[in-house]
């Protein structure tokens, strides 16, 4: 909680990695299973991925993404391990300082952080620590 009793993180989003041939139907199947509405189309260079923004229910929003080349990066490495699925849970903030203190503070090794990536400052807790689950925390800058 904040000083003002509100809470330090809500649900961002899930995100879902798939690989590139499968990409498409994924998100097909999304849309047509769970009624939802494609909120933004496009990529991540930085990451080397495809993307969808796929806004599901009340305040559920779901990003399926899949490398866009078979060079070695983050996801291919996940893509490679896993065959794909649910990646991440995103918690947005607008105290990253306080949410990554609290985070080392509880022990948690931060395994990757970016002060901007693309207009978010952002890291994450190493998913050995949390049962498999990449816990990552963003915040808009």
């Amino acid at each position: 909680m904040t000083a003002s009793g509100d809470p330090l993180f809500a649900l961002h989003h899930i995100g879902i990695v798939t690989a590139k041939e499968r990409y498409h139907d994924v998100v097909a199947t999304l849309l047509g299973c769970l009624g939802g509405v494609v909120e933004e189309e496009g990529g991540d260079d930085k990451l080397d991925i495809l993307g969808s923004w796929i806004q599901v229910g009340a305040g559920l929003r779901l990003e399926v993404f899949a490398p866009r080349h078979r060079i070695d990066t983050p996801i291919t490495r996940y893509l490679a391990k896993s065959g794909g699925g649910l990646h991440h849970v995103s918690l947005e903030t607008t105290e990253i300082g306080a949410c990554k203190a609290l985070a080392v503070a509880g022990g948690a090794a931060i395994v990757g952080e970016s002060a901007d990536h693309d207009g978010w400052a952002e890291h994450f807790i190493d998913p050995a620590q949390t049962g498999g689950a990449l816990l990552h925390w963003m915040q808009r800058i």
